[in-house]
Parts: structure tokens; C-alpha cells; sequence
């Protein structure tokens, strides 16, 4: 994972489609009254975490120590390690591997928009003492068809163009020891090794639930016009609608990725942990 030049506190400009972060990748100013997103299949996914069951539904992704208690999804992290949660939920049965060379009628089956919405809770020896150029990440959305692409480190590049992943960052505790979120991005276009970070200045409070609401709408082949929108507790503090997160027609969203991740290469300093409720997933 990596050790990036990234700062929520400082910011590094990053483009939309390659280099760095202007005003202009707010295609709109953030809105206080975001609109509500219709799901695209019809299809909506419900976690309420009373029953240890529903985990079932959701495929372990690499690492996934959390766990189901007192009604919430428990997402912990110890002293020295980076991962409190590693899962995903498959929008085909038995997707694990997606390639664009599958069938076209596996394909339609994916959609080309998404929204996630969930409680988030954060402990508050959450990202305390945490790195100041590194990014954690929360959940989003991915589309990797090529594994050497779109996450981990793995740039892409012309060569490898099939892979996109957007997930919610988080930074270390501020001055005020709130935890700033953002989102974190592979993308074609993209300059550096690693994802395209982005800051809106936004923060959040320890040991207190906030709705948290990530949308998604895949840009048109040979058009920047991807849209990602991020909300908090109903209000929107991103929104961008010039991105471009893929450039061929067969690549669509493969699965929501649902991930707590301290790092960067730097894990966390202390025990701490962070709880989920009330996952929606729409598609």
C-alpha cells in the first residue's frame, strides 16, 4: 500500500482526469440539498447487522477481521495493523474475476451507476497519531478487470485501462482531533502510482454516527462526464462531473468494495476501531 504526498491538511492539486486538484473539478459547488439517486437495475441491498447471517452475502476481500456485534458491524483495528474490514458485494454471483472478454449478457447484468449509503462511527483512537502524508481508506465502489490496474499501487496506465476504483479517504486526526474524509481514485489519466486523492475540506467527529452516502454514475465512452458525488448527514461536500473512469464500453461496476484501512504504509499507532449500521447499497 502506499506512502503517498498527500496531506488533508495541506492539499496537493490533482485534476479530474490527470494531475492536480483545482476548483474546477467541482463541476457544481457542494449543495446543501443533494438529490435523491434512483437505482439503476431496480436493485437495492439492505444491512442492518442484527443478524451475523447477512455477512454471508458479502465475500471476504484479503483481510477481514470484522464482525457483527450489538447490532453494528464492528470493524477493529490493532496497534500495528492497518485493515478493520475487507468485503465486498459482488453485483454478478460468483464475479470474483470479471474480464471485459465475458459474455455480453454477464456484462449487462453490472451496472454503470451506484449509490452507498451507510452509518459510520469512529473510536476515538481512530487515526490518532496518524500519518500526515498518508491516506486511509472507507468503502466505495470498484470496477478491476485487469489485476495489474486500479488499486494497491497499480497505476492506470494506456497498457492496462480496464481496472477503476473510487473508495472514501480519510487522513490523520487534525488539530482538532476530528478525522478530514475525502475520496481516493483510480482512474485513467491518472499521473502517479498511486490514487487520485481529494480534499473538501470536510472533517469529521469522533464517537458520533454520521449518514454517509457515496454516489457514482460511469462516464460515457469518450467523454469526461463520470460523476462522483459524496455527502454527509444529507448534504453533498463533493461533487464532480467531469471524470473519466473508463474508456471501454464493457467496464462497469463490478462490486461495492467495503474497506477500513489505516495507510499507507504506516499502520495504526494505536487499538482503535470503527463501527458500521444500516448499509444500503443501490444499483
Amino acid at each position: 500500500m502506499r506512502n503517498f504526498a498527500f496531506s488533508f491538511v495541506t492539499l496537493i492539486t490533482i485534476s479530474c482526469v490527470s494531475i492536480t486538484w483545482t476548483e474546477s473539478c467541482l463541476s457544481s459547488p457542494a449543495n446543501p440539498k443533494p438529490q435523491a439517486f434512483h437505482s439503476e437495475k431496480g436493485t437495492v441491498k439492505q444491512f442492518n447487522f442484527q443478524d451475523p447471517t447477512q455477512l454471508s452475502a458479502l465475500k471476504t476481500w484479503w483481510i477481514d477481521p470484522a464482525f457483527v456485534e450489538n447490532g453494528y458491524l464492528k470493524c477493529p483495528i490493532g496497534s500495528g495493523l492497518h485493515k478493520g474490514l475487507g468485503k465486498k458485494l459482488f453485483f454478478v454471483d460468483g464475479d470474483e474475476t470479471p474480464s471485459i472478454d465475458r459474455l455480453s449478457d454477464l456484462n449487462s447484468k453490472r451496472p454503470t451507476s451506484a449509490t452507498m449509503e451507510f452509518k459510520l462511527w469512529l473510536d476515538e483512537n481512530f487515526q490518532k497519531d496518524g500519518a500526515k502524508n498518508e491516506a486511509g481508506k472507507f468503502s466505495g465502489f470498484e470496477g478491476i478487470y485487469d489485476q495489474q490496474a486500479g488499486w494497491g499501487g497499480k497505476t492506470v496506465t494506456e497498457e492496462h485501462q480496464n481496472s477503476w476504483s473510487v473508495r472514501i479517504a480519510h487522513g490523520a486526526e487534525n488539530s482538532d482531533g476530528q478525522v478530514p474524509i475525502g475520496l481516493y481514485v483510480y482512474h485513467p489519466g491518472m499521473l502517479g502510482k498511486y490514487g487520485t486523492t481529494i480534499n473538501p475540506n470536510f472533517s469529521l467527529k469522533k464517537q458520533q454516527f454520521y449518514l454517509i452516502q457515496l454516489h457514482i454514475e460511469l462516464n460515457d465512452i469518450g467523454k469526461s462526464n463520470g460523476v462522483l458525488v459524496l455527502s454527509v448527514d444529507g448534504s453533498e461536500i463533493y461533487r464532480g462531473e467531469t471524470w473519466l473512469l473508463r474508456t471501454h464500453p464493457d467496464v462497469r461496476i463490478v462490486s461495492a468494495w467495503l474497506d477500513v484501512y489505516i495507510g499507507g504504509t504506516t499502520p495504526s499507532k494505536h487499538d482503535t476501531y470503527v463501527l458500521m449500521d444500516d448499509l444500503k447499497i443501490s444499483y
